[in-house]
């Protein structure tokens, strides 16, 4: 029991880790892009106490990759919260699958499907994929037996999987087995958590910001 706990510390640990330099190394560099682009292009606001819309105005028709990051900031700052979080969740599901919890998450898996197509009122209302994953995420979500990082595990794989290849009409289908069978798939397939969509947005900005200089 200690040591699982010790590994469960170790995980997030290493997931947040990756989640906090993400955020922050994106935001850093979206400010510093904002603060360049402000000041660099300030002489658009006119004179007296400036004019917001003139300013705006003069920077798309005048520098339109300072306008982009400008105005595109909000949004580059949710584009890296939002990939911060899909590498820590891969990050977290990679350190349980290498540390031997596979078997683990796959028995779960298998006995949370189970215990929703044992019910036969819950089984007969499953007729589609949506109504399937729904199921799935709210019995996981009721689970009090696993700990908080492999519920979070297991619910992003609930999610992600690709359920509409089941044929929901078999009478004679096994769910249980069908999932764990995914879910192995889908862990083989992502088990690197990867910062490609990092790169490739902060190499957005940084071009950006690089011929913005030019106008």
């Amino acid at each position: 029991m200690k040591e699982e706990v010790k590994l469960m510390a170790n995980i997030t640990a290493k997931s947040s880790l990756k989640w906090i330099t993400i955020v922050l190394l994106g935001n850093l560099v979206t400010l510093i892009c904002f603060f360049t682009i402000l000041f660099e292009n300030i002489s658009y606001a006119g004179g007296g106490h400036g004019n917001v819309y003139a300013f705006f105005r003069n920077l798309f028709f005048h520098n339109i990759c300072g306008f982009l990051l400008l105005v595109g900031a909000p949004v580059f700052a949710i584009g890296y919260f939002m990939i911060a979080n899909k590498v820590a969740i891969q990050s977290m599901i990679h350190q349980l699958w290498t540390n031997k919890m596979g078997s683990y998450l796959d028995a779960k898996v298998i006995l949370l499907v189970d215990k929703i197509t044992d019910s036969n009122k819950v089984a007969n209302s499953i007729s589609n994929e949506s109504i399937l994953r729904l199921q799935l995420l709210e019995a996981n979500k009721r689970d009090h037996e696993s700990s908080r990082i492999k519920k979070k595990a297991i619910g992003y794989f609930f999610s992600k999987i690709k359920l509409d290849d089941i044929d929901f009409s078999n009478k004679d289908l096994k769910l249980s087995e069908i999932i764990s069978f995914k879910l192995n798939k889908f862990i083989s397939e992502t088990i690197q958590p990867s910062f490609f969509l990092f790169w490739l947005l902060l190499a957005f900005q940084l071009v950006l910001i690089v011929v913005a200089q030019f106008f």
